[in-house]
């Protein structure tokens, strides 16, 4: 056989010694690899397991917090947490469905404070209008989000908003902007002159009107509510030194350029000969 025959051949032999043998380290490798990711993942399941086991982690304490309608006992029915249920086999996720099935809560936290304390952050959805819907009256709050049908339990003094349809995925403009206005309205007390609001009306073409237990009837078009509102307190003012506020007052204050005033005494009659500054009539 030539010389560089035989050569050729032990080349050939000697590549394939190398591959077969190169095959077989990165096969143990590979295997080696697994076993420590096996051993790894034993020792994980161990350790849970004992920690879920360990008195240490048990719950001492629920912290409930951000509460005004609801109370801490409506949470922790909703929650259905264990007592002395070990920390780190609480289920939040889980905790989380079962608390937002109220619908006063709009959104809730729960998280764990190591080594004994759950916590229940809750954010409630804050009703700033009534909604007339077929026969029954159901709660709104300030992003238009109809919420929770008027029941007996619910002591509420919230105006009736009509003019709109409650069911309306898309909110209008003019509507997010009424109720904005109710909701600085009721968390403020530099409204306190008008009354307390009992009804509100949307219209897409006149805009927004409120009338109040005072027997105000008041409207306020389109925009700019919060600039119109002060200059309506100065107005009021003087209506009150004139003594006309008494009965029914109707306000047009669209146009605060062309501010409209009528006034009727408690029988109907509209005043008249009043002195001092006058308004349009």
């Amino acid at each position: 056989m030539p010389k560089k025959l035989k050569t050729s051949i032990a080349a050939k032999k000697n590549r394939l010694r190398r591959r077969i043998s190169n095959g077989i380290g990165e096969f143990a490798g590979a295997m080696g690899l697994l076993f420590s990711v096996a051993v790894l993942c034993l020792t994980f399941i161990y350790v849970y397991s004992y920690l879920l086991s360990m008195p240490y982690f048990g719950i001492k304490e629920i912290s409930v917090r951000g509460l005004k309608e609801l109370t801490e006992k409506d949470i922790l029915m909703l929650a259905a947490i264990s007592p002395q249920q070990n920390l780190l086999s609480v289920n939040t996720e889980a905790a989380v469905r079962r608390v937002s099935a109220n619908p006063w809560v709009k959104n809730v936290y729960v998280g764990r404070e190591l080594p004994n304390r759950l916590v229940l952050e809750v954010r409630e959805r804050n009703p700033v209008a009534m909604v007339k819907q077929a026969s029954d009256f159901y709660l709104m709050d300030n992003e238009g989000f109809v919420f929770k049908k008027l029941g007996k339990g619910d002591e509420v003094d919230l105006p009736i908003l009509t003019g709109i349809d409650g069911r309306e995925k898309e909110k209008s403009k003019l509507l997010l902007s009424t109720l904005n206005l109710l909701k600085t309205m009721s968390a403020s007390g530099r409204y306190n002159y008008l009354g307390a609001i009992s009804e509100v009306n949307v219209d897409d073409i006149f805009g927004l009107s409120l009338l109040t237990d005072t027997g105000l009837y008041l409207k306020l078009g389109k925009d700019n509510y919060e600039n119109k509102l002060k200059q309506l307190n100065v107005i009021m003012a003087d209506v009150e030194k004139r003594g006309m506020r008494k009965g029914y007052i109707f306000v047009d204050i669209c146009d605060v350029t062309k501010i409209t005033i009528t006034h009727k005494n408690a029988t109907g009659r509209p005043e008249a000969g009043k002195k001092g500054k006058q308004y349009r009539t």
